[in-house]
């Protein structure tokens, strides 16, 4: 009988990889990541087919990961989880705090009160640079926060404090 506690585990897994890339739809991140096992572990899963195209035959291949046990698909989820977590460490280290600074001296002369900056917002700054420097760097965003209106500012900071 396989273990009923996998489950649990592997989906806390997938809620946390999904939770980095919200964007991403569901089916989506399932077939992103079995195509990351596929190409760590030997093309796993790879089935060819032919189709018949007329009179013709057509070979195609897709991903079937139906036999795939689940200890191997946890392993490997924790093994990519693992990873995530050291890039986002890596990115939390590369944000410096003449960048913060920077970035709440716009949210002030946008109108925001001095003492509305603590430091639970503070935290929420990084985190807010950590996930968006996925996509920016962290001079893009500052830059970009630079060319935002007050209105648009008080928004982000809005947005920020709800992190």
């Amino acid at each position: 009988m396989r273990d009923p506690n996998r489950i649990k585990r592997i989906l806390t897994l997938l809620q946390q990889i999904w939770e980095q890339q919200p964007d991403v739809r569901f089916n989506q991140l399932l077939s992103n990541l079995q195509g990351l096992y596929y190409q760590d572990n030997n093309s796993y899963g790879r089935r060819e087919v032919f189709t018949k195209n007329f009179i013709d035959l057509e070979k195609i291949s897709f991903l079937d990961f139906f036999y795939l046990e689940d200890d191997k698909w946890e392993e490997f989820l924790t093994s990519y989880w693992s990873s995530v977590e050291q890039e986002i460490m890596l990115q939390r280290e590369e944000i410096d705090e003449d960048k913060i600074d920077e970035v709440i001296g716009l949210f002030i002369e946008a109108g925001i009160d001095n003492e509305q900056i603590t430091n639970s917002f503070k935290e929420n700054l990084k985190a807010f640079f950590v996930k968006e420097s996925r996509w920016l760097t962290v001079e893009a965003l500052v830059n970009l926060i630079r060319k935002f209106s007050q209105n648009e500012r008080q928004e982000l900071f809005d947005k920020i404090r709800r992190y």
